[in-house]
């Protein structure tokens, strides 16, 4: 049975054992938390290549993406409309990034409206090799070619934000939990699109929203966000969205202060696509991996304790009783996963992320919470 865990009372102990689980700022940092500004060096490794859209790394050499940039032509008996976000650039970056299949059957449900299935329906194919729009590059090139940058893009891009202190009088909350949800830009970056914020506590909604890019984007990463395009024109045309990354962060804002404890499973990019420098953090994802490891690590122990206590009693034996255990080739227990959907199953026997609905990021930050409830009511037992 769905272990649902409801309101958890509030009291001092509690919120004490929360920050007992906070982790120190070198874990943060190791697990790929941005804890101050880029450096230099560190903006370099976000420069893009102009043709593939992949970071560009140092003395890399491989084969990219074609030299000249083909058009989407329509099948014979497809319609002629070509969308306009649909482009080799940002069907590449998909593909490769973030397993758009989704986003590409959502574009043959717009461009078959009115009856035509999506398998009737003739698929989009590049003019220059007559191939589908997912299909590998019909030419290569042996380098990236470094996208060009105006003076001071990338540091407004990649600067980030502390949590500031709290008006004078103003209530925050003690913790809470986010969960966020990503498409992918034109540029490549991974850009926001939802934010989900609830109580820790009473398990209330605080905040979710969609948030409306400020950049043009190649896909909403339908198959993983749950989120379309059409959903987002309509948020935005009702005014039900919040625009930009830096409104949103805002929004966050208004919900804490500084000394919140803010709880996330792999919270480390949902932060980073808010651009949010936030200290007090409890992760998830690297309490169970730590917890994993330590047990791995007294099953080794004990498994070798057991090892040497047989050899011994055998040698007393004379070497002639078969140390228990010995021959025994069955295979160790598989440990099962270490994402959310993995742990909310075996911590909480609940199903989430359901193949084909997408995910749902107040569902996400719910099973983020109850998975932090269960591992602090291990401590107190």
């Amino acid at each position: 049975m769905d272990e649902q865990c409801g309101p958890i009372a509030y009291s001092p102990d509690y919120l004490r054992r929360l920050r007992e689980l906070v982790h120190p700022s070198d874990e943060l940092q190791r697990a790929g938390y941005i804890l101050g500004q880029f450096s230099s060096s560190d903006l370099d490794r976000k420069r893009r290549c102009e043709r593939c859209c992949r970071v560009v790394k140092k003395g890399e050499k491989y084969n990219g993406l074609p030299g000249e940039t083909p058009t989407v032509a329509s099948g014979r008996s497809g319609p002629s409309a070509e969308p306009e976000h649909l482009d080799r650039k940002a069907i590449t970056t998909a593909a490769e990034d973030a397993r758009i299949s989704e986003e590409v059957d959502s574009i043959f449900r717009d461009l078959t409206m009115g009856g035509t299935t999506p398998e009737k329906a003739a698929e989009p194919k590049w003019t220059c090799c007559n191939s589908p729009v997912l299909s590998k590059p019909c030419m290569g090139e042996e380098q990236h070619e470094p996208r060009q940058y105006n003076s001071g893009e990338l540091e407004d891009n990649w600067r980030f934000y502390a949590t500031p202190s709290a008006p004078p009088g103003s209530r925050r909350a003690a913790a809470i939990v986010i969960d966020c949800e990503m498409g992918v830009a034109a540029s490549g970056e991974s850009e926001l699109i939802r934010v989900s914020v609830i109580d820790h506590f009473s398990r209330r909604v605080l905040l979710d929203s969609l948030v409306w890019p400020n950049v043009k984007m190649a896909h909403f990463n339908a198959r993983f966000s749950g989120i379309t395009k059409q959903m987002m024109d309509d948020a935005r045309r009702r005014h039900r969205c919040l625009l930009g990354r830096d409104k949103a962060r805002e929004a966050v804002w208004r919900l804490i202060g500084p000394e919140t404890v803010v709880v996330g499973h792999a919270g480390q990019g949902d932060l980073a696509s808010l651009r949010w420098i936030h200290p007090v953090i409890v992760d998830t994802l690297v309490m169970e991996t730590k917890r994993r490891r330590d047990e791995r690590e007294v099953a080794e122990a004990a498994k070798a304790e057991t090892a040497a206590r047989n050899a011994e009693q055998a040698e007393d034996a004379g070497g002639l009783e078969k140390n228990e255990g010995e021959g025994d080739n069955s295979a160790p227990k598989q440990e099962g996963g270490l994402s959310l959907k993995a742990l909310a199953l075996q911590r909480l026997n609940r199903t989430i992320q359901i193949k084909g609905r997408g995910h749902d990021s107040v569902e996400d930050a719910l099973a983020t919470r109850d998975l932090l409830h269960w591992h602090v009511a291990q401590s107190m037992q």
